[in-house]
Protein backbone atom coordinates (compact mmCIF):
# COMPACT_ATOMS: atom_id res chain seq x y z
CA UNK A 1 0.00 0.00 0.00
CA UNK A 2 1.34 3.46 -0.93
CA UNK A 3 2.52 5.46 2.07
CA UNK A 4 0.80 8.82 2.53
CA UNK A 5 3.07 11.80 3.16
CA UNK A 6 1.68 14.36 5.60
CA UNK A 7 2.49 18.08 5.65
CA UNK A 8 1.26 20.98 7.71
CA UNK A 9 0.63 22.97 4.52
CA UNK A 10 -0.10 21.64 1.03
CA UNK A 11 -0.22 24.05 -1.92
CA UNK A 12 -1.51 23.17 -5.39
CA UNK A 13 -0.06 25.56 -7.97
CA UNK A 14 3.47 26.67 -8.78
CA UNK A 15 2.55 30.27 -9.62
CA UNK A 16 0.61 32.28 -7.08
CA UNK A 17 0.69 29.19 -4.89
CA UNK A 18 4.20 30.27 -4.00
CA UNK A 19 2.76 33.09 -1.86
CA UNK A 20 1.08 30.79 0.66
CA UNK A 21 4.08 28.48 0.50
CA UNK A 22 6.44 31.37 1.28
CA UNK A 23 4.55 32.56 4.35
CA UNK A 24 4.16 28.99 5.57
CA UNK A 25 7.91 28.58 5.25
CA UNK A 26 8.45 31.77 7.24
CA UNK A 27 6.45 30.13 10.04
CA UNK A 28 8.60 26.98 9.81
CA UNK A 29 5.72 24.85 8.60
CA UNK A 30 6.34 21.71 6.57
CA UNK A 31 5.24 22.56 3.03
CA UNK A 32 4.40 20.50 -0.04
CA UNK A 33 4.25 22.38 -3.35
CA UNK A 34 2.46 20.55 -6.17
CA UNK A 35 2.62 21.62 -9.81
CA UNK A 36 2.31 19.81 -13.13
CA UNK A 37 4.51 22.40 -14.86
CA UNK A 38 7.96 22.26 -13.22
CA UNK A 39 9.45 24.06 -16.23
CA UNK A 40 7.21 27.04 -15.48
CA UNK A 41 7.64 27.62 -11.76
CA UNK A 42 6.40 31.14 -11.11
CA UNK A 43 3.22 30.51 -13.06
CA UNK A 44 1.54 32.60 -15.70
CA UNK A 45 3.04 35.89 -14.52
CA UNK A 46 6.67 34.84 -14.77
CA UNK A 47 6.34 32.57 -17.79
CA UNK A 48 3.39 33.53 -19.99
CA UNK A 49 1.92 36.80 -18.75
CA UNK A 50 3.06 39.86 -16.82
CA UNK A 51 6.83 39.70 -17.14
CA UNK A 52 7.43 38.38 -20.67
CA UNK A 53 4.56 40.31 -22.28
CA UNK A 54 5.57 43.59 -20.67
CA UNK A 55 9.12 42.93 -21.83
CA UNK A 56 7.74 42.76 -25.38
CA UNK A 57 5.67 45.90 -24.82
CA UNK A 58 8.84 47.73 -23.78
CA UNK A 59 10.34 46.99 -27.19
CA UNK A 60 7.18 48.35 -28.81
CA UNK A 61 7.46 51.52 -26.74
CA UNK A 62 11.08 51.94 -27.87
CA UNK A 63 9.93 51.81 -31.50
CA UNK A 64 7.23 54.39 -30.78
CA UNK A 65 9.78 56.74 -29.20
CA UNK A 66 12.04 56.53 -32.24
CA UNK A 67 9.17 57.25 -34.59
CA UNK A 68 8.06 60.29 -32.58
CA UNK A 69 11.38 62.09 -32.20
CA UNK A 70 10.72 64.59 -35.01
CA UNK A 71 8.07 66.34 -32.92
CA UNK A 72 10.84 67.16 -30.41
CA UNK A 73 13.28 68.44 -33.04
CA UNK A 74 15.28 65.21 -33.28
CA UNK A 75 15.26 63.79 -36.80
CA UNK A 76 15.96 60.15 -37.50
CA UNK A 77 16.07 58.47 -40.88
CA UNK A 78 13.32 55.92 -40.30
CA UNK A 79 14.39 54.07 -43.43
CA UNK A 80 17.29 52.72 -41.36
CA UNK A 81 15.02 51.43 -38.59
CA UNK A 82 15.36 47.65 -38.37
CA UNK A 83 13.26 45.40 -36.17
CA UNK A 84 15.20 42.38 -34.90
CA UNK A 85 12.13 40.34 -34.03
CA UNK A 86 14.08 37.17 -33.27
CA UNK A 87 16.42 39.17 -31.02
CA UNK A 88 13.49 40.73 -29.13
CA UNK A 89 11.93 37.31 -28.57
CA UNK A 90 15.20 35.64 -27.59
CA UNK A 91 15.99 38.35 -25.03
CA UNK A 92 12.53 37.92 -23.51
CA UNK A 93 12.87 34.14 -23.35
CA UNK A 94 16.34 34.30 -21.79
CA UNK A 95 15.10 36.59 -19.02
CA UNK A 96 12.04 34.38 -18.53
CA UNK A 97 14.15 31.23 -18.26
CA UNK A 98 16.41 32.86 -15.68
CA UNK A 99 13.43 33.94 -13.56
CA UNK A 100 11.82 30.50 -13.73
CA UNK A 101 15.09 28.74 -12.89
CA UNK A 102 15.57 30.95 -9.84
CA UNK A 103 12.05 30.20 -8.65
CA UNK A 104 12.59 26.47 -9.11
CA UNK A 105 15.85 26.51 -7.14
CA UNK A 106 14.05 28.19 -4.27
CA UNK A 107 11.15 25.72 -4.36
CA UNK A 108 13.49 22.73 -4.35
CA UNK A 109 15.49 24.08 -1.41
CA UNK A 110 12.71 25.54 0.76
CA UNK A 111 9.90 22.95 0.50
CA UNK A 112 9.02 19.49 -0.78
CA UNK A 113 8.03 19.72 -4.45
CA UNK A 114 5.82 17.25 -6.30
CA UNK A 115 6.09 17.76 -10.05
CA UNK A 116 3.00 15.96 -11.25
CA UNK A 117 -0.67 16.38 -12.05
CA UNK A 118 -2.73 15.75 -8.92
CA UNK A 119 -6.32 15.02 -7.96
CA UNK A 120 -8.30 14.63 -4.78
CA UNK A 121 -9.12 11.04 -3.85
CA UNK A 122 -10.49 11.83 -0.38
CA UNK A 123 -11.43 14.59 2.01
CA UNK A 124 -7.98 16.18 2.22
CA UNK A 125 -6.16 13.41 0.40
CA UNK A 126 -4.35 14.00 -2.90
CA UNK A 127 -2.85 11.53 -5.34
CA UNK A 128 -0.22 12.29 -7.97
CA UNK A 129 -0.18 10.78 -11.44
CA UNK A 130 2.38 8.18 -10.35
CA UNK A 131 0.37 7.14 -7.27
CA UNK A 132 2.04 9.10 -4.48
CA UNK A 133 -0.40 10.26 -1.81
CA UNK A 134 -0.25 13.57 0.04
CA UNK A 135 -2.35 15.03 2.82
CA UNK A 136 -2.11 18.14 4.96
CA UNK A 137 -3.55 20.11 7.84
CA UNK A 138 -4.31 23.10 5.62
CA UNK A 139 -4.60 23.01 1.83
CA UNK A 140 -4.42 25.86 -0.64
CA UNK A 141 -5.62 25.64 -4.23
CA UNK A 142 -3.97 28.19 -6.51
CA UNK A 143 -3.96 26.22 -9.74
CA UNK A 144 -4.39 29.30 -11.95
CA UNK A 145 -6.19 29.60 -15.27
CA UNK A 146 -5.63 28.94 -18.96
CA UNK A 147 -6.72 30.58 -22.18
CA UNK A 148 -10.45 30.20 -22.79
CA UNK A 149 -11.09 29.10 -26.38
CA UNK A 150 -14.49 30.06 -27.84
CA UNK A 151 -16.53 27.56 -29.90
CA UNK A 152 -15.65 28.82 -33.37
CA UNK A 153 -16.30 26.39 -36.22
CA UNK A 154 -13.09 25.16 -37.80
CA UNK A 155 -10.79 26.99 -35.38
CA UNK A 156 -8.97 23.89 -34.13
CA UNK A 157 -8.34 22.60 -37.65
CA UNK A 158 -7.30 26.03 -38.91
CA UNK A 159 -4.85 26.55 -36.06
CA UNK A 160 -4.44 29.50 -33.73
CA UNK A 161 -2.15 31.03 -31.13
CA UNK A 162 -2.80 31.77 -27.47
CA UNK A 163 -0.77 34.14 -25.30
CA UNK A 164 1.55 31.21 -24.51
CA UNK A 165 2.19 30.34 -28.15
CA UNK A 166 3.07 33.92 -29.07
CA UNK A 167 6.00 33.87 -26.67
CA UNK A 168 7.66 31.02 -28.59
CA UNK A 169 7.72 32.82 -31.96
CA UNK A 170 10.90 33.34 -33.96
CA UNK A 171 9.43 35.02 -37.03
CA UNK A 172 7.17 38.07 -37.04
CA UNK A 173 3.84 37.56 -38.81
CA UNK A 174 3.08 40.01 -41.60
CA UNK A 175 -0.57 40.12 -40.56
CA UNK A 176 -2.52 38.97 -37.52
CA UNK A 177 -6.17 38.59 -36.55
CA UNK A 178 -6.72 39.05 -32.80
CA UNK A 179 -10.00 37.56 -31.57
CA UNK A 180 -10.86 39.45 -28.40
CA UNK A 181 -10.55 43.08 -27.37
CA UNK A 182 -9.67 42.62 -23.72
CA UNK A 183 -6.39 43.44 -22.02
CA UNK A 184 -4.49 40.44 -23.42
CA UNK A 185 -5.64 41.17 -26.96
CA UNK A 186 -4.78 44.87 -26.90
CA UNK A 187 -1.42 44.41 -25.20
CA UNK A 188 -0.20 41.79 -27.67
CA UNK A 189 -1.99 43.56 -30.51
CA UNK A 190 -0.09 46.73 -29.65
CA UNK A 191 3.23 44.88 -29.59
CA UNK A 192 2.77 43.41 -33.05
CA UNK A 193 1.30 46.58 -34.57
CA UNK A 194 4.12 48.78 -33.24
CA UNK A 195 6.66 46.44 -34.85
CA UNK A 196 4.90 46.61 -38.20
CA UNK A 197 2.47 43.68 -38.29
CA UNK A 198 -0.90 44.47 -39.85
CA UNK A 199 -3.26 43.82 -36.93
CA UNK A 200 -7.04 43.34 -36.99
CA UNK A 201 -8.94 43.05 -33.70
CA UNK A 202 -12.36 41.37 -33.67
CA UNK A 203 -14.49 42.32 -30.67
CA UNK A 204 -18.21 41.79 -29.96
CA UNK A 205 -18.56 45.38 -28.71
CA UNK A 206 -17.63 48.50 -30.67
CA UNK A 207 -15.53 49.63 -27.69
CA UNK A 208 -12.45 47.77 -26.47
CA UNK A 209 -11.65 46.74 -22.88
CA UNK A 210 -13.85 46.36 -19.79
CA UNK A 211 -13.23 49.81 -18.33
CA UNK A 212 -15.07 53.01 -17.53
CA UNK A 213 -17.05 54.05 -20.61
CA UNK A 214 -15.10 57.28 -21.16
CA UNK A 215 -11.80 55.38 -20.97
CA UNK A 216 -13.06 52.75 -23.42
CA UNK A 217 -14.09 55.42 -25.89
CA UNK A 218 -10.75 57.22 -25.92
CA UNK A 219 -8.72 54.02 -25.85
CA UNK A 220 -10.67 52.54 -28.76
CA UNK A 221 -10.24 55.69 -30.82
CA UNK A 222 -6.48 55.86 -30.22
CA UNK A 223 -5.85 52.12 -30.60
CA UNK A 224 -7.81 52.21 -33.84
CA UNK A 225 -5.14 54.44 -35.31
CA UNK A 226 -2.67 51.53 -35.34
CA UNK A 227 -4.97 48.51 -35.80
CA UNK A 228 -8.11 47.70 -37.76
CA UNK A 229 -11.11 47.22 -35.45
CA UNK A 230 -13.98 44.95 -36.45
CA UNK A 231 -17.18 44.71 -34.40
CA UNK A 232 -18.81 41.30 -34.39
CA UNK A 233 -18.35 37.68 -33.38
CA UNK A 234 -15.99 35.23 -35.03
CA UNK A 235 -18.14 32.36 -36.32
CA UNK A 236 -15.89 30.27 -38.56
CA UNK A 237 -12.19 29.86 -39.31
CA UNK A 238 -10.66 28.30 -42.39
CA UNK A 239 -7.29 27.96 -44.07
CA UNK A 240 -6.43 29.80 -47.27
CA UNK A 241 -3.50 29.53 -49.67
CA UNK A 242 -1.95 32.63 -48.09
CA UNK A 243 -2.88 32.06 -44.48
CA UNK A 244 -6.14 31.99 -42.55
CA UNK A 245 -9.63 33.41 -42.83
CA UNK A 246 -12.15 34.30 -40.12
CA UNK A 247 -15.83 34.82 -40.85
CA UNK A 248 -17.37 37.51 -38.65
CA UNK A 249 -21.09 38.07 -37.99
CA UNK A 250 -22.19 41.53 -36.84
CA UNK A 251 -25.18 42.40 -34.69
CA UNK A 252 -27.44 42.77 -37.70
CA UNK A 253 -26.73 39.23 -38.85
CA UNK A 254 -24.48 40.23 -41.73
CA UNK A 255 -21.26 38.30 -42.29
CA UNK A 256 -17.94 39.16 -43.87
CA UNK A 257 -14.49 37.61 -43.95
CA UNK A 258 -11.09 38.78 -42.75
CA UNK A 259 -7.83 37.23 -43.88
CA UNK A 260 -4.41 37.25 -42.24
CA UNK A 261 -1.31 35.15 -41.88
CA UNK A 262 -2.13 34.05 -38.32
CA UNK A 263 -4.85 34.09 -35.66
CA UNK A 264 -4.41 34.96 -31.98
CA UNK A 265 -7.23 34.00 -29.60
CA UNK A 266 -7.50 36.31 -26.58
CA UNK A 267 -11.03 35.80 -25.30
CA UNK A 268 -10.45 35.50 -21.57
CA UNK A 269 -9.21 32.96 -19.05
CA UNK A 270 -10.69 29.72 -17.71
CA UNK A 271 -9.89 28.44 -14.16
CA UNK A 272 -7.87 25.23 -13.92
CA UNK A 273 -10.14 22.98 -11.85
CA UNK A 274 -11.32 20.37 -14.34
CA UNK A 275 -8.84 17.65 -13.35
CA UNK A 276 -8.73 18.15 -9.56
CA UNK A 277 -11.80 16.00 -8.74
CA UNK A 278 -13.02 18.58 -6.25
CA UNK A 279 -16.21 16.57 -5.73
CA UNK A 280 -14.19 14.37 -3.36
CA UNK A 281 -13.78 17.33 -0.99
CA UNK A 282 -17.10 19.17 -1.09
CA UNK A 283 -15.39 22.22 -2.61
CA UNK A 284 -17.86 23.97 -4.94
CA UNK A 285 -17.23 25.65 -8.29
CA UNK A 286 -19.39 28.00 -10.36
CA UNK A 287 -20.51 27.60 -13.97
CA UNK A 288 -17.08 28.78 -15.20
CA UNK A 289 -15.24 26.25 -13.06
CA UNK A 290 -14.03 28.95 -10.64
CA UNK A 291 -13.76 27.78 -7.03
CA UNK A 292 -16.28 29.43 -4.74
CA UNK A 293 -14.84 30.99 -1.60
CA UNK A 294 -16.13 33.18 1.20
CA UNK A 295 -14.79 36.63 2.07
CA UNK A 296 -11.92 34.98 3.96
CA UNK A 297 -10.94 32.86 0.92
CA UNK A 298 -12.12 29.66 2.57
CA UNK A 299 -13.93 27.10 0.40
CA UNK A 300 -16.86 24.97 1.53
CA UNK A 301 -14.27 22.81 3.25
CA UNK A 302 -13.05 24.35 6.52
CA UNK A 303 -9.40 23.44 5.90
CA UNK A 304 -9.18 24.16 2.18
CA UNK A 305 -8.56 27.67 0.87
CA UNK A 306 -8.38 28.94 -2.70
CA UNK A 307 -7.08 32.12 -4.29
CA UNK A 308 -5.65 33.62 -7.46
CA UNK A 309 -6.97 33.12 -10.97
CA UNK A 310 -8.70 29.89 -9.95
CA UNK A 311 -11.35 31.85 -8.00
CA UNK A 312 -11.87 34.32 -10.86
CA UNK A 313 -12.11 37.48 -8.73
CA UNK A 314 -9.32 39.56 -10.24
CA UNK A 315 -6.91 37.77 -12.52
CA UNK A 316 -3.88 39.90 -11.73
CA UNK A 317 -0.66 38.83 -10.04
CA UNK A 318 -0.76 41.61 -7.46
CA UNK A 319 -4.30 40.58 -6.53
CA UNK A 320 -3.42 36.92 -6.11
CA UNK A 321 -0.37 37.82 -4.01
CA UNK A 322 -2.57 39.78 -1.60
CA UNK A 323 -5.11 36.95 -1.57
CA UNK A 324 -2.42 34.34 -0.92
CA UNK A 325 -1.02 36.05 2.14
CA UNK A 326 -4.48 36.71 3.54
CA UNK A 327 -5.61 33.11 2.94
CA UNK A 328 -2.56 31.75 4.71
CA UNK A 329 -2.92 34.13 7.67
CA UNK A 330 -6.58 33.23 8.05
CA UNK A 331 -5.81 29.51 7.92
CA UNK A 332 -3.56 29.86 10.97
CA UNK A 333 -6.18 31.49 13.21
CA UNK A 334 -7.51 29.15 15.87
CA UNK A 335 -10.40 31.54 16.38
CA UNK A 336 -11.77 32.36 12.94
CA UNK A 337 -13.59 35.38 14.34
CA UNK A 338 -10.20 37.07 13.93
CA UNK A 339 -10.09 36.29 10.19
CA UNK A 340 -9.63 39.18 7.78
CA UNK A 341 -11.90 39.59 4.78
CA UNK A 342 -10.44 40.14 1.33
CA UNK A 343 -11.47 43.52 -0.03
CA UNK A 344 -11.36 44.38 -3.72
CA UNK A 345 -12.60 47.94 -3.19
CA UNK A 346 -9.14 49.42 -3.78
CA UNK A 347 -7.69 46.69 -5.98
CA UNK A 348 -5.99 48.42 -8.95
CA UNK A 349 -5.24 47.11 -12.40
CA UNK A 350 -3.51 48.33 -15.53
CA UNK A 351 -3.45 47.64 -19.25
CA UNK A 352 0.00 48.03 -20.79
CA UNK A 353 -0.99 48.99 -24.30
CA UNK A 354 -1.01 52.32 -26.09
CA UNK A 355 -2.45 54.37 -24.58
CA UNK A 356 -1.77 52.87 -21.16
CA UNK A 357 -4.76 52.40 -18.85
CA UNK A 358 -5.02 52.11 -15.06
CA UNK A 359 -7.97 52.10 -12.72
CA UNK A 360 -9.05 51.53 -9.14
CA UNK A 361 -12.51 51.36 -7.62
CA UNK A 362 -15.87 51.87 -9.29
CA UNK A 363 -16.65 52.99 -12.82
CA UNK A 364 -19.28 55.66 -13.42
CA UNK A 365 -21.73 53.00 -14.63
CA UNK A 366 -21.18 51.00 -11.44
CA UNK A 367 -21.78 54.09 -9.31
CA UNK A 368 -25.07 54.66 -11.11
CA UNK A 369 -26.08 51.02 -10.70
CA UNK A 370 -25.40 51.20 -6.96
CA UNK A 371 -27.30 54.46 -6.60
CA UNK A 372 -24.27 56.36 -5.34
CA UNK A 373 -24.57 60.09 -4.72
CA UNK A 374 -21.38 61.26 -6.38
CA UNK A 375 -19.69 63.82 -8.59
CA UNK A 376 -17.25 63.44 -11.46
CA UNK A 377 -14.20 65.40 -12.49
CA UNK A 378 -11.92 64.92 -15.51
CA UNK A 379 -8.54 66.45 -16.32
CA UNK A 380 -6.58 65.95 -19.55
CA UNK A 381 -2.82 65.51 -19.87
CA UNK A 382 -2.77 68.58 -22.10
CA UNK A 383 -4.10 70.64 -19.16
CA UNK A 384 -0.94 70.32 -17.05
CA UNK A 385 2.57 71.64 -17.65
CA UNK A 386 4.39 68.30 -17.96
CA UNK A 387 1.63 67.03 -20.21
CA UNK A 388 2.37 69.85 -22.63
CA UNK A 389 6.11 69.21 -22.36
CA UNK A 390 5.77 65.56 -23.38
CA UNK A 391 3.63 66.45 -26.38
CA UNK A 392 0.10 66.78 -24.99
CA UNK A 393 -0.77 63.12 -25.55
CA UNK A 394 -4.38 62.03 -25.81
CA UNK A 395 -5.55 60.94 -22.39
CA UNK A 396 -7.08 62.02 -19.12
CA UNK A 397 -7.68 61.18 -15.48
CA UNK A 398 -11.21 60.81 -14.17
CA UNK A 399 -12.24 60.92 -10.51
CA UNK A 400 -15.45 59.78 -8.83
CA UNK A 401 -16.09 61.15 -5.31
CA UNK A 402 -19.03 60.54 -2.99
CA UNK A 403 -20.82 63.76 -2.09
CA UNK A 404 -20.83 64.81 1.58
CA UNK A 405 -18.36 62.14 2.77
CA UNK A 406 -15.63 63.02 0.20
CA UNK A 407 -14.91 59.29 -0.05
CA UNK A 408 -13.03 58.29 -3.21
CA UNK A 409 -15.20 55.87 -5.16
CA UNK A 410 -12.97 55.35 -8.18
CA UNK A 411 -10.26 56.78 -10.38
CA UNK A 412 -9.48 56.01 -14.02
CA UNK A 413 -6.45 57.13 -16.01
CA UNK A 414 -5.71 56.63 -19.70
CA UNK A 415 -2.41 57.94 -21.00
CA UNK A 416 1.36 57.85 -20.34
CA UNK A 417 2.47 56.28 -17.03
CA UNK A 418 -1.12 55.59 -15.98
CA UNK A 419 -0.02 52.50 -14.04
CA UNK A 420 2.34 54.65 -11.94
CA UNK A 421 0.03 57.61 -11.47
CA UNK A 422 -2.86 55.52 -10.12
CA UNK A 423 -0.94 54.44 -7.02
CA UNK A 424 -1.35 57.71 -5.16
CA UNK A 425 -5.09 57.13 -5.33
CA UNK A 426 -4.73 53.46 -4.36
CA UNK A 427 -2.90 54.43 -1.16
CA UNK A 428 -5.57 56.99 -0.27
CA UNK A 429 -8.37 54.48 -0.95
CA UNK A 430 -6.75 51.93 1.34
CA UNK A 431 -7.25 54.17 4.36
CA UNK A 432 -10.36 53.72 6.47
CA UNK A 433 -12.19 56.78 5.18
CA UNK A 434 -10.64 56.84 1.68
CA UNK A 435 -10.87 60.62 2.01
CA UNK A 436 -10.02 62.74 -1.04
CA UNK A 437 -8.34 65.30 1.22
CA UNK A 438 -5.41 62.88 1.62
CA UNK A 439 -4.43 63.57 -1.98
CA UNK A 440 -5.41 67.25 -1.92
CA UNK A 441 -3.07 67.95 1.01
CA UNK A 442 -0.08 66.42 -0.76
CA UNK A 443 2.38 68.71 -2.53
CA UNK A 444 3.02 67.47 -6.06
CA UNK A 445 6.31 68.09 -7.85
CA UNK A 446 6.17 70.68 -10.62
CA UNK A 447 6.44 70.03 -13.48
CA UNK A 448 5.59 66.34 -13.32
CA UNK A 449 2.83 64.07 -14.52
CA UNK A 450 1.86 63.56 -10.88
CA UNK A 451 0.20 66.97 -11.14
CA UNK A 452 -2.45 65.29 -13.30
CA UNK A 453 -3.69 63.51 -10.16
CA UNK A 454 -3.03 66.40 -7.78
CA UNK A 455 -4.82 68.98 -9.90
CA UNK A 456 -7.68 66.57 -10.58
CA UNK A 457 -8.34 66.25 -6.86
CA UNK A 458 -7.91 69.98 -6.27
CA UNK A 459 -10.61 70.81 -8.78
CA UNK A 460 -13.10 68.19 -7.60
Amino acid sequence: MTETQHFEVVVIGGGSGLTAAYFAGQDNRSVALITDRPEAIGGTCVNFGCIPTKTLVQSARAVDVIRSTASFGVHVDLRTLRIDFAGIMNNMRAARADNAAGARRWVESAMTPFFSPVRFVGDKLLETEDGRRITGDKLFIASGARAAIPPIDGLADTGYWTNEDVLELIEQPASLIVIGGGYIGVELGYFFAALGTEVTVINPDDKLLAEDDDVRELFTREFGKRARLVTGRAKRATRTDAGKRVEVADGAGHSHSIEAEQILVATGRQPNTQSLNLAATGVQVDERGAIQVDAHLRTDHADIYAYGDVIGQGMFKHTSSAEGELAYRNSQNDDHRADRAMSYRANPHAVFSDPEVAAVGLTEAECDKQGQDYRVSTLHYADIAKGKIVGAPAGFAKLLIENDSERILGCHIVGPDAALLIHEVVVAMNTTAADASLVRRAIHIHPSLSELVGTLFDQT
